[in-house]
């Protein structure tokens, strides 16, 4: 079974558009040296408002893309696609991509310790799960890709202009009766997403809940750090 490794980075929700360029900026001070190379790069999804294997939201972040698959020949990356960036695969052929149907993901600390890994949108009410599974359809993609062309794109610009305003920081109410709804899905001891924007370690029973916040509202990774147990070590993005 995979190991999550001492130094590994984890980033969650950087929903980058034309107005927010975060998750473009971590990747260039990874690749400039100003963030360490960490042996293991989690990425847990939503790191765009909108991205999936479809003409124009390739060429709108051709940028982070091309950085992406450069830095996969440095480091071994793993994606955790969420429900704004999914289709993925083809995209970046030496990442690990994990489509919805392949989360959770089991990995082990290092004494041993199983941790699901997943974005988030998993085990939701059956009307809102079939919706995100819709969107993911590739024949799907493929139509609206095809519309999207024939209209110059007036789909694509339009996702993409009503998430660009959308508000990301906020807090969900109750949130521990949110997670405690779906937490016995999960059948290991520690769980870690993202999705939630919350970032909140929350305790039920004899399982940990850790809720990555969102790196688009506060700029910030996580390091992995190995004492008697798995902690995080919380870092600021140096292009805040």
């Amino acid at each position: 079974m995979r190991e999550i490794l001492d130094g590994a980075l984890f980033i969650a929700d950087a929903h980058d558009n034309a107005n927010k360029k975060g998750f473009l900026n971590f990747l260039k001070s990874l690749k400039n040296g100003a963030i360490s190379t960490p042996p293991q790069l989690f990425i847990m999804g939503d790191m765009f408002d909108y991205l999936s294997n479809t003409t124009y939201s390739k060429e709108f972040f051709k940028d982070q893309i091309e950085l992406l698959n450069e830095l996969s020949k440095e480091m071994k990356i793993y994606y955790f696609e969420g429900n704004h960036d999914y289709n993925l695969a083809e995209i970046f052929p030496n990442i690990e991509v994990f489509n919805i149907y392949a989360q959770p993901q089991i990995f082990t600390d290092k004494f041993g310790q199983k941790v699901s890994l997943a974005h988030g949108d998993l085990f939701l009410k059956p009307l809102e799960s079939l919706a995100l599974r819709f969107l993911r359809n590739k024949a799907f993609l493929w139509i609206m890709d095809l519309a999207d062309r024939l209209s110059k794109f007036r789909i694509s610009k339009l996702i993409l202009a009503a998430q660009a305003v959308k508000r990301l920081n906020y807090k969900i109410v109750d949130f521990e009766f949110v997670i405690g709804a779906k937490i016995y899905n999960y059948q290991t001891p520690k769980i870690i997403e993202g999705h939630y924007h919350q970032g909140v370690n929350l305790r039920f029973d004899d399982k940990i809940y850790i809720n990555l916040p969102c790196f688009a509202c506060e700029q910030r990774y996580f390091i992995v750090e190995y004492t008697d147990e798995m902690k995080f070590q919380i870092l600021r993005s140096p292009n805040v």
